[in-house]
């Protein structure tokens, strides 16, 4: 069966594909230009299984990964993509965000939640995933350095998990009947603290992980938000997942600490 892919030559989405392909399906996907246009997607959608979305800004905090913020990147994208699967009359997956409520007010967050709530129109899933392994493994150049800063006292939890196995949950919620929204973590819950540790620990040195305020974090997040106004606003989202816990049920396999012993570590 063809699976069309919004988002395939980001790093969840070709792990997408690769699901898709290994279950014996086709991914199609579309060209960036067309991510924002229904009338696209409706046509590439045509006589597909589902309609998959896991297209969106960036969460890398460098230059150069794009100016614009989440509002004004992933909702069109999201939008144009409800509007296709309704128009082609297929079942569509989008992958948001585990969050607690007290995060909600976030850009971030409350970007992938419009999103989320005009899902009401077609059938399908909203598959809400905490972190991905990835995101942390960003922290390794600097812990290599020996910069490994922390916001807060580290002890709030979350359970990061895989992308491939997040990348299987998507598909088989494609392929499923089961409820619209489904919430998605990995087998390891962990403070923020000890995400930190095992990164450091993955470069083979000591690293100390240093932290910083809340409140300063917060009042830098501001800052950088007029300077770059996506970087800020995922900025205050990291401040926003130091103050509570974010942990969803487990549905990977894959353990926090084998990736970075083994994946990442290594490299």
């Amino acid at each position: 069966m063809d699976i069309l892919v919004v988002g395939a030559r980001g790093g969840l989405g070709r792990l997408i594909c690769e699901e898709l392909t290994a279950r014996g399906h086709t991914a199609r996907t579309v060209e960036r230009a067309a991510a924002r246009d229904p009338e696209a997607l409706a046509a590439a959608a045509k006589g597909t299984g589902a309609l998959i979305d896991c297209a969106g800004a960036s969460v890398a905090m460098g230059l150069g990964k794009g100016w614009r913020g989440y509002g004004a990147v992933d909702v069109p994208i999201g939008l144009a993509c409800i509007e296709a699967a309704r128009r082609a009359d297929v079942r569509m997956v989008y992958v948001g965000v585990h969050h607690d409520p007290r995060q909600a007010a976030t850009a971030y967050v409350g970007a992938h939640e419009r999103v989320a709530a005009a899902m009401n129109r077609v059938d399908g899933v909203v598959v809400r995933a905490t972190g991905f392994f990835s995101a942390y493994a960003a922290l390794l150049p600097l812990a290599r350095k020996d910069r490994l800063v922390d916001i807060g006292r580290g002890d709030v939890r979350t359970n990061p998990i895989h992308e491939r196995d997040l990348a299987g949950v998507v598909v088989d919620a494609a392929f499923g009947d089961g409820p619209r929204e489904i919430a998605a973590g990995g087998p390891d819950v962990l403070t923020r603290r000890r995400i930190f540790e095992m990164v450091g620990e993955a470069t083979g040195k000591a690293v100390r992980v240093r932290s910083v305020p809340v409140w300063f974090a917060a009042f830098g997040a501001a800052c950088l938000r007029v300077l770059h106004p996506r970087m800020g606003q995922f900025a205050r989202f990291a401040v926003a997942l130091a103050r509570c816990d974010a942990i969803a049920p487990s549905l990977g396999t894959r353990r926090f600490a084998d990736y970075f012993s083994g994946e990442v570590g290594a490299a």
